[in-house]
């Protein structure tokens, strides 16, 4: 092959000329079936490529309205939160200069008030109202300053915008509310606290009574049957400071009725209608409370005897007091009293010593009430010890002639020897030393006696002491041993 531009030959396989550097082109033999078979393979090949061209065009365009869209929604939404963000701003700076306005006046009206100076402060709050129609902070306030300037009526008129209005929450009108309550109780004006809690047809009032109303008191009777006397008891309603009164004849109670302060005791037979109404610390009134008791004739009241059982160490009458229409009868042996015992008339003498009484109250129909039992010890201050005892008793029996000396030396020789041996209880007698008698002879041997005598510890009286067949002391006069 030669170089179609200098001519040169060209050794096979070469792509240049090696004399003057012109690029070979070899064209290869025209072959009618392999130019056939290349036109028809880039047909298909075309063919193919176009239809890829057009999916790969109708993704881009799909693509592209999508990212329209989104960037129009964004666009959208951009402009959404843009307004809600300069709306949330305009409100927010709209009430923060509210507040800050309603700030300046109050810290204006604390600053007058302090200084005593009430009118100017409720100007400042005033003014600072109707800049903020819907503070209720600052009616509050003028409120307080009334209160301060001792004009309770007008602090009342203040609230009464709040409660009145009916435009602001629930929690603000019951505050408003329980401060005009409040005024009302610093005032004593209870009639006008019901007239508030009377009010049937409020939400917020019916909310309050449960705190300001008192609760509706019990009546319980205390007796299993309704004989005379009927017990009859009232609960406190709802609490301590609650005060309590009654009718028992129908009337309806107010605080002019009967007080009630213990249990009611309906003593007679008859009807009785009980009414009982609670007033509490603000003086409302609860629901009226009512029963019907008939209460049937029963036996007399137990006697109420002034002095309770124990020890006494002075002188004591006891005294005992009964219904009308009944006599007490009484024991001091034990036994149980009717009215063949000892009848009281006056107060008794108590009994040296230990002592039982026992006490019954008989009607005049013969009914008779409970046994009312009392038992005393009494036992006087003591004005003499044993040894002074001892002397006492020597020098009587002295007197008497019974001994011959001051020794105890007796006729036929030896002589007594009189040996304490404790204090002892006489019933119904009192306290006494127990001296006990002893025979010593000329050789010194002892014998008792069996001679026991009492010296009241108190007068130093002397008395023989004996036992009776029951075993308890007694006492015998000396002189007639």
């Amino acid at each position: 092959m030669r170089c179609p531009n200098c001519g040169s030959k060209i050794p096979e396989g070469h792509l240049y000329c090696d004399q003057c550097g012109a690029e070979i082109i070899i064209v290869p033999d025209f072959e009618p079936e392999v130019e056939n078979e290349i036109n028809s393979s880039l047909s298909s090949v075309a063919h193919e490529l176009t239809r890829e061209d057009r999916a790969v065009a109708e993704r881009e365009r799909r693509r592209r309205e999508l990212v329209r869209q989104a960037r129009s929604r964004k666009r959208a939404i951009a402009r959404i939160v843009f307004t809600l963000f300069a709306i949330c701003f305009a409100v927010l700076s709209i009430n923060m200069y509210r507040l800050s306005t309603a700030s300046r006046y109050l810290q204006l009206a604390e600053d007058a008030k302090k200084s005593g100076k009430y009118d100017v402060a409720i100007s400042f709050l005033e003014e600072g109202y109707k800049k903020n129609p819907n503070n209720t902070d600052i009616i509050f306030r003028i409120a307080d300053c009334y209160l301060e300037k001792g004009e309770p009526e007008q602090a009342i008129n203040e609230l009464k915008t709040i409660t009145e209005k009916g435009n602001y929450s629930k929690e603000i009108i019951t505050v408003a509310y329980e401060s005009i309550i409040s005024i009302y109780k610093q005032t004593k004006e209870y009639d006008k606290i019901a007239e508030i809690l009377n009010q049937s047809d409020n939400e917020i009032i019916a909310g309050l009574k449960d705190k300001y109303t008192s609760v509706q008191p019990e009546m319980t009777v205390k007796t299993e049957e309704l004989r005379a006397p009927v017990t009859v008891e009232l609960t406190p309603a709802d609490d301590s400071s609650n005060t309590i009164y009654y009718t028992i004849n129908g009337e309806i109670p107010d605080k002019n009725s009967t007080l009630y302060e213990k249990e009611i005791v309906l003593e007679e037979a008859g009807e009785y209608n009980i009414k009982a109404v609670a007033f509490n610390s603000y003086g409302i009134p609860s629901v009226v409370t009512e029963n019907d008791y008939n209460v049937e004739k029963g036996a007399p009241r137990a006697p109420e005897i002034m002095e309770d059982s124990g020890d006494y160490v002075q002188s004591t009458m006891i005294a005992v007091f009964v219904q009308d229409g009944c006599t007490v009868y009484y024991t001091t042996d034990g036994s149980d009293p009717t009215e063949e015992s000892e009848r009281y008339d006056s107060p008794i003498n108590m009994p040296m010593g230990t002592s039982n009484f026992k006490f019954i109250a008989y009607d005049d129909e013969g009914d008779c009430s409970e046994i009312v039992e009392r038992e005393y010890h009494l036992a006087l201050e003591r004005h003499l010890d044993a040894a002074q005892a001892v002397n006492s008793l020597v020098s009587t029996l002295l007197k008497l002639e019974y001994i011959l000396d001051d020794h105890g030396s007796v006729i036929g020789g030896g002589h007594n020897e009189y040996i304490y041996q404790g204090t002892v209880d006489v019933p119904n007698a009192g306290e006494y030393y127990k001296i006990v008698e002893e025979f010593v002879a000329a050789d010194g041997s002892r014998t008792a006696t069996g001679l026991m005598y009492a010296v009241n510890t108190n007068d130093g009286t002397v008395n023989r002491l004996l036992l009776d067949s029951n075993q308890q002391y007694m006492l015998k006069t000396i002189s007639n041993r």
